[in-house]
């Protein structure tokens, strides 16, 4: 049985899954399949990381690393397209 949320903790969830799959749709763009394949591992296995994390303030934190990280792939996505 799933725990119930609180509403700060369903919001964060939802981030959490947004950002997600915000990264996997991103490495669409790479052209070479193991790459692609080796991103999306190193992916989730950052996001498996802390999937047990309960601290909102922690998990807000990780939301904002996770953002600048994504900037930064992006930003190395596009050079290599």
């Amino acid at each position: 049985m799933k725990p119930n949320l609180s509403f700060q903790q369903f919001i964060q969830r939802g981030q959490v899954i947004g950002m997600y799959r915000k990264y996997m749709r991103l490495t669409q763009r790479i052209a070479d399949k193991t790459t692609r394949r080796e991103t999306r591992e190193w992916i989730r296995g950052d996001f498996d990381r802390y999937k047990h994390e309960t601290d909102r303030k922690r998990i807000d934190v990780l939301l904002a690393q996770a953002s600048r990280q994504y900037k930064e792939l992006e930003s190395g996505v596009f050079s290599m397209i």
